[in-house]
């Protein structure tokens, strides 16, 4: 990322997951006219984080191809099925010694924007001297995705097991934590359901969405939260 700084920050976009609350693979979902996934790894680009890593499942080479215009390394984990704590592994071990500091985002939030993420990024760069490993974002007062870590917490993560994020590690590191409120809390509801997909559809074609629509969103991101940090 150009900051004015010989530091650097890349992000790794986790799209291996199992669609299970969907019932057919929602990294593929058409959403504006692209698919899904694709808008995580827009936004990584175009806010300038570099390298930019999607970990994928089954299906590498189909997104190796989707996104082929694209300055983005794809990589496939191959123990996808065993849960979130693979990917978010393979991923940060690839990033090791590459850069500075790592935004961990989640493909199936698709409404993260470019601006949240160059805020994150500034937010770190301007508390890192003051001890800051830890950037979140904070939607109507629910921490969220995604989440910007020092490589020096990356060590930490070998440890996770399971279809697990990095919750134990965010609840050790607490105290070197920032947390910068974000308007639009949209940004941090993710697609897993049905209603999800429809919701963001409608979110994508109104510029206001549809209040039901958004606090059922609301609902869900705060319900949601603990399993996927």
């Amino acid at each position: 990322m150009a900051n004015g700084t010989s530091l650097r920050i890349g992000g790794v976009i986790l799209a291996a997951g199992l669609s299970s609350r969907m019932g057919r693979p929602k990294q593929w979902l058409p959403l504006g006219g692209k698919p899904l996934f694709r808008h995580s790894v827009e936004a990584a680009t175009q806010a300038g984080l570099d390298p930019v890593i999607l970990v994928a499942g089954g299906d590498a080479e189909q997104m190796a191809r989707a996104v082929a215009d694209l300055p983005v390394e794809v990589i496939a984990n191959p123990d996808f099925r065993l849960g979130m704590s693979t990917s978010l592994k393979r991923g940060l071990r690839t990033m090791q010694g590459r850069a500075d500091a790592c935004l961990i985002l989640l493909a199936d939030q698709p409404l993260v924007s470019r601006p949240l993420i160059e805020a994150l990024c500034h937010a770190y760069l301007a508390r890192r001297a003051h001890g800051t490993k830890i950037v979140r974002p904070l939607f109507q007062g629910v921490p969220g995705h995604p989440v910007l870590v020092d490589a020096s917490l990356f060590p930490y993560y070998e440890a996770l097991e399971g279809d697990v994020g990095g919750k134990a590690i965010l609840e050790r590191f607490r105290e070197a934590m920032a947390l910068l409120p974000w308007g639009d809390h949209r940004a941090g509801v993710d697609v897993d359901t049905p209603e999800d997909y429809r919701t963001v559809r409608r979110w994508l074609a109104s510029e206001e969405g549809e209040r039901p629509d958004v606090q059922k969103g609301d609902q869900k991101h705060r319900e949601d939260q603990k399993d996927r940090e």
